[in-house]
């Protein structure tokens, strides 16, 4: 939802506002989400959703917690891969569907819609949909965050879909292919989320020195 700098005042002294988180994983999302929180907002969780609805398949694992989502998915080397990244967007999709219902019949309260980095593989609808009851604020990570963010990937496990962009050459090693598939999908996912973003903070320009009210600002001033 593109605002004009006074729509976006209007609505955040009434208690009316609200923002969607996009970008790719480890960027700062749920870190921004959680700030926002702490000045009032409503924090939407998606990640802590999908966990939610797959907890019953979980359970019967014996796994619990974002990062055993990720070991349940596997990766996409993985033979369960492919089936099992299409029940986790199945399942984004739904939280999705739930969290449209929930923005229409709620009373006031300014929200954060805390995305997961996979949104752009759900369906252009709900894509649009997104943009139609928010405002999509993109995080964006430079081009040369792009080894440090596949070092942290590798670190930190969490769920993150390939889609169709993984694909083995002849000659290279698993790691060789995870890296060189994580910065196609790194293009990829960057001009997606371009597209559907009314705002885009670039990553360089906000740090922990930044505080909450600063970050709302370079919002406002990018509308």
């Amino acid at each position: 939802m593109k605002l004009s700098k006074k729509q976006f005042e209007k609505l955040l002294r009434e208690n009316r506002l609200v923002l969607s988180f996009l970008g790719m994983s480890n960027i700062g999302k749920t870190y921004w989400a959680k700030k926002f929180y702490g000045i009032g907002f409503e924090h939407i969780n998606c990640d802590d959703l999908i966990e939610a609805k797959l907890a019953p398949v979980l359970k019967r694992l014996g796994y619990l917690g974002i990062k055993n989502v990720s070991r349940w998915m596997g990766q996409p080397y993985d033979e369960r891969f492919t089936a099992n990244q299409e029940k986790y967007l199945f399942f984004e999709g739904e939280v999705m569907e739930d969290i449209f219902a929930q923005i229409k019949n709620s009373k006031t309260k300014n929200t954060v819609i805390d995305t997961t980095g996979s949104i752009v593989h759900t369906s252009r609808n709900i894509c649009d949909r997104l943009k139609r009851y928010s405002t999509v604020v993109y995080i964006e990570a430079p081009e040369n965050m792009k080894e440090n963010m596949f070092g942290q990937y590798l670190k930190e496990l969490k769920p993150v879909i390939f889609g169709d962009v993984y694909s083995p050459r002849d000659g290279e090693t698993v790691l060789q292919t995870l890296s060189r598939c994580y910065q196609e999908l790194f293009s990829l996912r960057s001009d997606l989320y371009s597209e559907y973003a009314d705002v885009i903070i670039p990553r360089e320009i906000i740090d922990k020195n930044t505080d909450v009210h600063q970050f709302i600002s370079l919002i406002k001033q990018s509308l």
